[in-house]
C-alpha cells in the first residue's frame, strides 16, 4: 500500500481499456457460423460454448480479469495510505494469471482457438482455471479487507461533522449509489455492469454503515 497505487491503477486501468478493446474485435469474429466449400461447419459459437462450459468460466468473464484488478473506490477524502497496510495487493496471482493465458494465446491454432482457457501442463504453469480461481479468491479477499478499512476510517471522519455536514455526506453516497446503478443498467458490458452494480453495493454498505449506532462497533464486554 506504500506504493505509488495511483499510479498503479491508473496504469491497469489503461491495460483493462486495451483488455476491452481486443476483446470486442476478438469476439466479433467468433461464434460466426463459416461455410467451407459450401458446406456450413460447425458454428464457432457452439466450440466457445462448449469450452466455456468444460473451463468453468466465460470468454468475456475471463478477458476482463485486468478490469477486476480495478481497486475498490474510496471515499473522496480518504487517502490510500490510511488503509490498513497488510492489504495484499494481488499483483502476483495476476501476474502469474496474465502469463498463463499469452502463452495460452501462443499455443492457440485453427484445431484449437480457445487454448487460453485451460492452457496447461507442457510449461509448468498448470491450468490458467487454477489461476484464475486463486486470482478471483484474492480479489475479493482484497476487495473486502478495503472495504472494511474505509468503514472503520468512514465512521470515525463521519463523527467529526457537523450534522448539516453528516446529511451532505450521506446524500453525497446515496448520489453515487444512484449514478452506479443507473449507469449498471444502461451498459451492455456484462463485466462492467458487475463492476459498477459492486460499487452501488459497496455505496449501500457504507451508507448503512454511518448510519448505525456508535456502540455497535464496541466490543461486547466480557463475562
Amino acid at each position: 500500500v506504500s506504493l505509488n497505487l495511483n499510479t498503479y491503477w491508473a496504469v491497469l486501468y489503461l491495460c483493462g481499456v486495451m483488455a476491452q478493446s481486443a476483446r470486442e474485435e476478438d469476439s466479433g469474429e467468433r461464434g460466426e457460423v463459416k461455410r467451407v466449400l459450401g458446406r456450413q461447419q460447425e458454428p464457432e459459437k457452439a466450440r466457445l460454448n462448449s469450452s466455456e462450459k468444460r473451463h468453468g468460466l466465460t470468454w468475456t468473464e475471463m478477458h476482463a480479469y485486468k478490469d477486476r484488478m480495478t481497486f475498490p473506490i474510496l471515499p473522496t477524502m480518504m487517502a490510500v495510505e490510511e488503509l490498513p497496510k497488510d492489504i495484499t495487493l494481488c499483483d502476483t496471482v495476476f501476474r502469474s494469471l496474465d502469463r498463463c493465458i499469452d502463452k495460452g494465446i501462443e499455443s492457440e491454432n485453427p484445431a484449437h482457438p480457445y487454448s487460453r482457457m485451460g492452457f496447461a501442463s507442457h510449461i509448468g504453469f498448470g491450468s490458467s482455471n487454477v489461476y484464475w480461481i486463486r486470482f478471483i479468491k484474492c480479489v475479493k479477499r482484497r476487495d473486502e479487507l478495503v472495504l472494511r478499512g474505509v468503514k472503520r476510517w468512514e465512521r470515525s471522519y463521519y463523527s467529526s461533522l457537523d450534522e448539516p455536514s453528516r446529511n451532505e455526506y450521506l446524500e453525497d453516497i446515496s448520489t453515487k449509489m444512484r449514478y452506479f446503478l443507473y449507469a449498471a443498467s444502461h451498459t451492455k458490458d456484462d463485466e462492467k455492469k458487475k463492476r459498477l452494480e459492486t460499487n452501488a453495493q459497496h455505496c449501500a454498505i457504507r451508507h448503512s454503515n454511518l448510519l448505525k449506532p456508535q456502540d455497535e462497533d464496541a466490543p461486547s464486554a466480557m463475562v
